[in-house]
C-alpha cells in the first residue's frame, strides 16, 4: 500500500547519516543546527527516513521534536508535513485513531496555506486509513479529491499514488480488472519517474489482484518482482507484506510447506517494526493452515496469537472515534465560519452607521461628485458603445474566417455523387458538433480498389477541423503516393506521415485520430478491413446480433507503444451490411435520465432497423438521435457510414 509524505530538500544532509548512524547521534546532529526552520526542516525529513525504513517509534520522536519547534515560531507548512509523517507512523503502527487525528490536524492548517501538493498527500493518507476500515466509499471520496488535485498540477507522482490508492478500494469491492487497469497506468508512469518505491507497490498489489483472480503464476511474478524492489530500497513493512502475499497465493493453492515458509519469513519483520496488523493476520493464516493440517498443538498456539493481536486492535472503537474526529473536523471548520460571519455582520453594521453619518455631513458635497459621476459615466458609455462595435465586427470576422473553413472542409469530403458512383447502395449520417468537425468521411478509388473510412480526429470544432485536413491528406498520400492497398499498412503509412507532420514544430503535438477502413477489391467483391481503436458492425441477413471486427487498441498518431495494425479479411454478400462510424453517436447524452446513450442501444437501433431500405433506416436513426439528445448540447460530432457491396 503506498503512503505519502511531504518531503523538503534537506539543507542539513540528515538523511546521509541517518542511514549510518544511530538515531541518537541524528538528534544529536540535528539540534546543533542554529537555523530554528532548518532544524525543524532536518526533524521533518529525519521522521520520513524512519517510517520508510520501519523505525516507528524514531518517527514520532523526530515529528514530537520538530512539531514543538515549527508551533513556538509558527511554521505552518512544517507542521502540517511534521503531522502528516506522524500520521504516517501511527498508520503503520496500526493506531488508526491516532493515525487520523495527525492527519486532519494537519488538514486543517493546511487549508489555511495555498499548497494543493500538500492538501493532496494529507487527503490521500486520510483515505489509505478509511480503506483500511473498509469504509469504501469515504476512502474513493478522499482518494478522488487527491487525484483531482495532482492532475490539475500535473503531478505524475501524485497522480500514480492517487490510482494506486483508488485500486486499492477496488480491490476490496472485488473489482479487480479495474484494480488491474488502474495498476498498469501507475507502472507505466512509475517507470517514466523512475519510483522504485512506487513501482515496487505497483507489483505487489497487481499481484494481489492477479491472486484473487485465480491466476496465480502470474500473481507469483508480480510478487517476486515486487520483493526484489522492496529488498533493494531497504523497505521492512514492504518486504514483509510481499512475503505475506506470497504466502497467501501459495495458501490458496494448498501448497501449505510453502505458505508456511514465507508466513515465517514475515513474523520476525512484523516484530521488529511492530505491525499488528500485519501479525493478526499472519497468525490467523497460520492457525487455520496447522488446523488443515491436523497440527493441533501448533494450531492452538497460533491461534492465541491471533487472538492476543486481534484483542489488541478493536476495530469498531476505532471506527466510532475516527467518526467522532471527522464530525469534530467538520464541526471546527463551521465553527469558524460562522465566527467569520458574525465578524463580517459587525463590520458591516458600522460600516452602515458610518456612512449614514457621512452622507448626512456631507450631502452637498456628495450631490456634486454624482453629477460630475453622471458627466464621467456618459462619456464612458460612449467609449463602451465603440468598443461592443469592435467585439462585434471582431467576431463577425472570426465567423466569416470558420465559415470559409467550413467551405474548405466540406470540399475535401466527398460528395453524395462521388460515393453513389463508386458505392450505389450507401448512407452518410455526418452531423458536425460546431461549424467545422474533427470528423470525418473519406473515400477514394484506384483501378482495382476502392477505399472508405469513418475518421474521429482529436478534438472538434477549429482544432479537430484543423488536424482533420492533416489526416485526411496523410489518408491520400499513403494510397496515392505510397500506393498502400492493404488497410493495415495503409494506418500503418498514415499515422508516419502524420507523426512526422506533427514532429516539424518544437513543441510536442500528441494529436491524431480513430477511425474505421474499408479496403474493397472491385473485381473480386472481397473486403479487408482495420481499425484504431474504432471497430466495424456487420449485419448478415437473417442474423438477431451484429458481427463487431474490433480494431487495434491504439490511435493513429504518437502513443506509448507503436504496434503495426491488423488487416482482417471480411467476408462479403449481397445482403450484408457493413457499419462505419466514430463515437458521437453513442456518447450523446439525453433521454429521460440524461445519460449516454451507449453501444448497446445503437446496436439494437441498427438490428431494429436492418429490414428496412437503407434511406429510411438513415432517417431512422437520424430521427431516434435527435429525440434523444431533445434539448441538452451535442457532445461530439457524429459520423455513421452503412456501404452494401
Amino acid at each position: 500500500m503506498k503512503q505519502l509524505v511531504f518531503l523538503i530538500l534537506l539543507l542539513f544532509s540528515c538523511t546521509l547519516f541517518a542511514q549510518k548512524e544511530e538515531p541518537d547521534t541524528c538528534v544529536a546532529r540535528v539540534e546543533t543546527i542554529l537555523d530554528l526552520r532548518k532544524k525543524a526542516v532536518a526533524y521533518d525529513n529525519a521522521a520520513a527516513l524512519a517510517w520508510q525504513t520501519g523505525q516507528y517509534a524514531q518517527t514520532l520522536e523526530y515529528t514530537k521534536r520538530g512539531l514543538k519547534i515549527a508551533e513556538e515560531n509558527n511554521y505552518k507548512d512544517l507542521q502540517a508535513g511534521l503531522l502528516n509523517n506522524r500520521g504516517i507512523a501511527y498508520d503503520y503502527l496500526g493506531d488508526y485513531t491516532a493515525s487520523l487525528t495527525n492527519y486532519f490536524k494537519a488538514l486543517r492548517i493546511q487549508e489555511t496555506l495555498d499548497d494543493p501538493d500538500m492538501e493532496a498527500k494529507i487527503l490521500s493518507n486520510i483515505g489509505l486509513i478509511y480503506s483500511n476500515q473498509e469504509l469504501n466509499e469515504k476512502a474513493l471520496d478522499y482518494h478522488k479529491k487527491a487525484l483531482e488535485i495532482n492532475t490539475e498540477l500535473n503531478d505524475m507522482r501524485g497522480v500514480s499514488v492517487a490510482l494506486n490508492n483508488i485500486a486499492i478500494v477496488y480491490i476490496k469491492q472485488n473489482d479487480f480488472e479495474k484494480a488491474i487497469e488502474n495498476y498498469l497506468e501507475c507502472i507505466r508512469i512509475d517507470k517514466i519517474i523512475k519510483d522504485e518505491r512506487g513501482l515496487g507497490d505497483d507489483y505487489n498489489n497487481i499481484g494481489i489482484c492477479y491472486m484473487e483472480l485465480q491466476q496465480f503464476d502470474k500473481a507469483m511474478t508480480y510478487f517476486m518482482n515486487a520483493l526484489e524492489i522492496r529488498k533493494k530500497m531497504n523497505n521492512p513493512h514492504g518486504v514483509s507484506e510481499t512475503y505475506t502475499n506470497i504466502a497467501t497465493n501459495y495458501l490458496k493453492q494448498k501448497n501449505y510447506q510453502k505458505a508456511r515458509e514465507y508466513f515465517l519469513l514475515a513474523i520476525p519483520i512484523c516484530e521488529e517494526i511492530g505491525s499488528k496488523e500485519s501479525l493478526k493476520y499472519v497468525y490467523e493464516n497460520l492457525y487455520e493452515l496447522e488446523q488443515t493440517l491436523n497440527n493441533t498443538a501448533a494450531a492452538f498456539d497460533y491461534y492465541k496469537l491471533y487472538i492476543s493481536y486481534k484483542d489488541s486492535i478493536d476495530n469498531t472503537d476505532h471506527a466510532r472515534m475516527q467518526t467522532e474526529l471527522e464530525l469534530n473536523y467538520n464541526y471546527d471548520k463551521e465553527k469558524e465560519r460562522t465566527r467569520l460571519l458574525q465578524e463580517k455582520k459587525e463590520e458591516r453594521a458600522m460600516i452602515i452607521l458610518y456612512s449614514v453619518i457621512a452622507v448626512l455631513l456631507l450631502i452637498l458635497v456628495f450631490s456634486f461628485l454624482l453629477f460630475k459621476r453622471w458627466k464621467y459615466a456618459q462619456q464612458q458609455q460612449v467609449i463602451i458603445e465603440e468598443k461592443n462595435e469592435l467585439v462585434q465586427q471582431k467576431n463577425d470576422e472570426i465567423l466569416d474566417s470558420i465559415n470559409y473553413a467550413k467551405r474548405i472542409q466540406t470540399a475535401i469530403l466527398p460528395s453524395s455523387e462521388q460515393i453513389t458512383a463508386l458505392i450505389p447502395n450507401h448512407f452518410v449520417t455526418y452531423f458536425p458538433k460546431d461549424i467545422v468537425a474533427g470528423d470525418f468521411y473519406w473515400i477514394e478509388e484506384t483501378p482495382r480498389h476502392i477505399f472508405i473510412a469513418a475518421a474521429d480526429c482529436t478534438g472538434h470544432g477549429v482544432p479537430g477541423a484543423m488536424m482533420s485536413v492533416v489526416c485526411h491528406n496523410a489518408l491520400n498520400r499513403s494510397v496515392k503516393e505510397f500506393q498502400m492497398t492493404l488497410p493495415g499498412e495503409i494506418l500503418d503509412k498514415t499515422r508516419e506521415i502524420i507523426i512526422e507532420e506533427l514532429s516539424k514544430s518544437e513543441q510536442q503535438v500528441k494529436d491524431g485520430m480513430d477511425i474505421s477502413l474499408c479496403v474493397i477489391e472491385r473485381q473480386k467483391k472481397e473486403m479487408q478491413w482495420a481499425g484504431a481503436n474504432n471497430p466495424l458492425w456487420v449485419y448478415r441477413a437473417g442474423k438477431t446480433v451484429l458481427e463487431e471486427w474490433k480494431g487495434d487498441k491504439q490511435p493513429i498518431g504518437s502513443h506509448w507503444e507503436l504496434k503495426p495494425f491488423t488487416s482482417h479479411p471480411i467476408p462479403v454478400s449481397s445482403e450484408d451490411r457493413f457499419y462505419l462510424f466514430t463515437d458521437g453517436f453513442v456518447d450523446q447524452f439525453g433521454g429521460p435520465n440524461g445519460k449516454k446513450l451507449m453501444s448497446k442501444v445503437f446496436k439494437q437501433l441498427l438490428l431494429d432497423s436492418a429490414h428496412m431500405d437503407l434511406v429510411a433506416q438513415q432517417h431512422y436513426l437520424e430521427a431516434y438521435f435527435n429525440d434523444w439528445k431533445g434539448d441538452l448540447p451535442q457532445v461530439d460530432d457524429v459520423c455513421v457510414l452503412c456501404i452494401m457491396l
